[in-house]
């Protein structure tokens, strides 16, 4: 497939490029969601390929997470610890606009690639650094894998606190450090960007993985420091045949509850008739609920709860995805093609009216647009060969 097929529109990042020393999930889904909106990505691998490259599922010996990952990217292979390749890198700089990496902090200052050497060669360079601690202070160079990130900052525990009966905290699910910092760099970098659209300035950006998922518990921050001795769980009433998830907590939507029920002296219970009680005593307005739920199946409960305008939803398996009509109605489940073939994949989140997003629809296998990137800095055949040989290059 080609590479500019698959977008009918222009992006917002359009004319941006970006060169992407990224791996695992941080860095690679930042820059990628950059590519969903136009920006033109160059990532940049060692010779044996980032980390991701080589992990599970697989099909036909290809890695489908890190296709997921990095479509849309054109990729180099260099090892950044010959001094070949940093040249090479110098001499990218004058097109770039942002550069992004993941690196350990401390990591590019050895190669020669830090932010003052590269702001050097390109003034207006947007620098983006995601760590697990950030670059600098007393824990920053702790080994920072999402998992750890996760155990340290508390966000674990206090996942925990919300299982009750269970005194060991729960495996790791999904990577939430890993797309929170994600998430949080690649709206910093587009900040930065409309920075220096206005200003002419670049500059480098700090983001923690640790800072970002903290950043996200509000509640329970505030919960930890003003304790009330009540919480309200959001979590499974079972029925008949399964397990439903209902949400209390305007008044109309109680009140509806109440009428669904055909329980009406509840609105006139003091623990529930104002929202303000309702929140101090949700858990024995959800007890007083499953006793409710307990006799029926989950399809009569969810139609009666729908049918009253009450939040609700069964517990449905990520395999409903793939025929949700409302995400189809979005264009939310797509297809990109790399060297094992067609693969389905989530689109890219964001909606615009006037432009485009959207994921690209191909990834590059490594170190194929090496040969390229390097004629259009203006080496020869016999140059890129030499490089080959000394291993500079894949």
């Amino acid at each position: 497939m080609s590479e500019t097929s698959g977008r009918a529109g222009r992006g917002i990042l359009d004319g941006i490029r970006v060169l992407d020393f990224t791996a695992v999930i941080a860095g690679p889904y930042a820059t990628r969601l950059m590519a969903d909106l136009g920006a033109e990505v160059l990532k940049v691998e060692p010779p044996e390929g980032e980390l991701l490259r080589h992990g599970p599922p697989f099909r036909e010996g290809v890695s489908a997470l890190f296709s997921q990952l990095n479509s849309g990217k054109r990729c180099i292979s260099l090892d950044l610890k010959k001094p070949a390749a940093r040249e090479v890198i110098l001499a990218l700089l004058p097109g770039i606009d942002v550069v992004v990496e993941n690196f350990s902090p401390g990591v590019m200052a050895r190669l020669g690639l830090d932010y003052a050497t590269l702001r050097a060669h390109k003034p207006d360079l947007v620098m983006c650094a995601i760590s697990g601690y950030g670059q600098t202070g007393p824990a920053a160079d702790r080994p920072a894998f999402a998992p750890i990130v996760q155990a340290w900052s508390g966000y674990e525990t206090v996942t925990l606190g919300y299982q009750p009966g269970l005194a060991k905290p729960l495996n790791m699910g999904l990577p939430v450090a890993d797309i929170t910092a994600a998430l949080q760099a690649q709206g910093a970098i587009m900040a930065a960007l409309f920075h220096r659209a206005r200003t002419g300035e670049g500059q480098f950006i700090d983001i923690a993985m640790h800072d970002a998922l903290l950043a996200t518990m509000h509640k329970d921050f505030q919960q930890m420091l003003n304790p009330d001795g009540r919480e309200r769980l959001y979590g499974p009433v079972a029925t008949r045949d399964g397990f439903v998830l209902v949400i209390l907590l305007s008044q109309r939507h109680f009140e509806a509850l109440a009428d669904a029920m055909e329980q009406p002296a509840l609105k006139q219970d003091p623990r529930f008739s104002k929202t303000t009680e309702r929140m101090y005593w949700y858990a024995d307005l959800m007890a007083l609920v499953g006793e409710w739920m307990a006799g029926q199946m989950t399809a009569e409960v969810v139609g009666r709860l729908e049918a009253a305008g009450v939040p609700v939803s069964p517990y449905r398996d990520l395999r409903a995805a793939l025929t949700d009509p409302q995400l189809h109605h979005r264009g939310m489940i797509t297809e990109l093609v790399d060297a094992a073939g067609p693969l389905q994949v989530p689109n890219t989140p964001m909606r615009f009216s006037a432009t485009e997003a959207s994921i690209k629809p191909w990834v590059a296998t490594l170190g194929q647009h090496t040969n390229g990137v390097l004629r259009e800095l203006g080496h020869s055949e016999e140059a890129i060969a030499t490089l080959r040989s000394e291993a500079v290059i894949r």
